[in-house]
């Protein structure tokens, strides 16, 4: 059973931020080397401030989760990031398709004693699907304040191995997505323009920045969009 995490970490300082995020980069490699079913590994600062941190983390099963996390060289260095001095987490959401399925218990004492995460159900897509055509464009995206009509246009317009959306308590419509191409040809929409109050993008490459920049302002009421260009991880495993 597929699920993703996505926490919300305040650092003590941006100093322990930018070297937790240093460390989960050494981190990100060695899942990356030897864990291909922790499809989505994604750590950065905050827009607006270096002391918050944000993590999402998409595994394919609870086995992968306690494999990854049993590794001796990711627990060494997971000690050195989360110390008793590292900060501590303001929000931990535990985003799944069913979440009347027990967990494992091992998984559940994690997730609830540890993180305390808050169970959310996807409303709209898919955790996880395999696309062979290779590609060379990987972009990660978290939309907030989405309308309800933003997952079928996104999906109309790009190829996406992941993209769920989901509700908080508040009633705050999100949407994340692991997208890995975009069209160069414009696509004919009969309906109008869904609204999305703020997107984030993570992605190191200019030019597949610039291309969905242009797409999204194309198709979508965007009210903000933030760019990040400096992540530690990786969107998409290559070899998932």
């Amino acid at each position: 059973m597929a699920f993703l995490l996505h926490v919300e970490f305040d650092a003590s300082s941006e100093s322990v931020g930018t070297k937790m995020l240093e460390l989960l980069a050494r981190i990100g490699d060695i899942v990356h080397r030897d864990h291909s079913e922790v499809y989505t590994y994604v750590f950065r600062h905050d827009n607006e401030t270096k002391t918050k941190l944000i993590f999402t983390e998409l595994y394919a099963n609870e086995q992968v989760f306690l494999d990854h996390a049993r590794d001796a060289e990711f627990s060494k260095l997971y000690q050195q990031a989360f110390n008793n001095k590292a900060g501590k987490s303001r929000k931990e959401l535990c985003i799944r398709n069913d979440i009347n399925d027990p967990l494992l218990p091992i998984t559940t004492s994690i997730l609830d004693n540890y993180l305390h995460v808050t169970y959310i159900p996807i409303r709209q897509g898919f955790l996880y699907r395999n696309i062979i055509d290779k590609t060379e464009e990987q972009l990660f995206i978290v939309c907030t304040g989405c309308d309800e009509n933003v997952y079928e246009q996104l999906n109309a317009l790009v190829s996406c191995v992941t993209c769920i959306t989901f509700e908080e308590s508040d009633g705050n419509r999100q949407l994340i997505a692991v997208i890995v191409q975009i069209p160069n040809e414009k696509i004919s929409i009969k309906d109008g323009k869904p609204s999305i109050n703020t997107v984030e993008l993570v992605c190191s490459q200019e030019e597949t920045i610039n291309k969905f920049k242009d797409m999204i302002n194309n198709y979508f009421q965007i009210q903000s969009l933030h760019v990040q260009t400096n992540f530690s991880g990786y969107i998409r495993h290559t070899s998932s």
